[in-house]
């Protein structure tokens, strides 16, 4: 029985094997595009600035533009101070944190830039095949210490 089995499916397998049944299937050369929902998470974003390329000078005029917002730390209370992800490495993640005062700081305006900064790091890292190191920052804790907000050492609020 186990004979007879053999003879009947060794020329369906062989058949399987020929030159024939391999040029119809298709080659691993002929790459297909991904599927949209899985080559960017924000593709509203993309198709925007798509077209537009981003240069070094861009991003570090942008950052002088939110140090310059956010260099009067000075705070009354540790209710002032927040901490803000600034930036994006190639690998995911922001590429620092902000610690500035809301006392003399428009949060919104904040916020704005600093994700208009990220916006353009992503789109810098994609436009040159950047690289980073892969290692996830964790968000400072911050405080306001002698009236200025700080970093607190050694403590994380959330850790990636």
């Amino acid at each position: 029985m186990r004979f007879s089995l053999c003879v009947v499916l060794l020329p369906l397998f062989l058949a399987g094997c020929s030159d024939a049944a391999i040029s119809d299937a298709p080659k691993a050369t002929e790459l297909q595009p991904a599927p949209p929902a899985l080559t960017k998470k924000n593709q509203a974003a993309d198709i925007k600035n798509e077209n537009k390329t981003v240069s070094r000078a861009a991003i570090q005029a942008a950052n002088t533009q939110l140090k310059t917002l956010t260099e009067n730390t000075s705070c009354d209370s540790s209710t002032q101070c927040r901490v803000l992800p600034v930036g994006s490495r190639a690998c995911g993640g922001p590429s620092n944190y902000l610690i500035y005062s809301t006392k003399h700081s428009n949060n919104e305006d904040v916020e704005k830039l600093a994700k208009h900064i990220t916006s353009l790091e992503s789109q810098f890292n994609a436009q040159t095949g950047m690289m980073s190191i892969c290692q996830h920052l964790t968000a400072p804790a911050t405080q306001c210490s002698d009236n200025k907000c700080v970093k607190i050492e050694g403590n994380a609020t959330s850790v990636y």
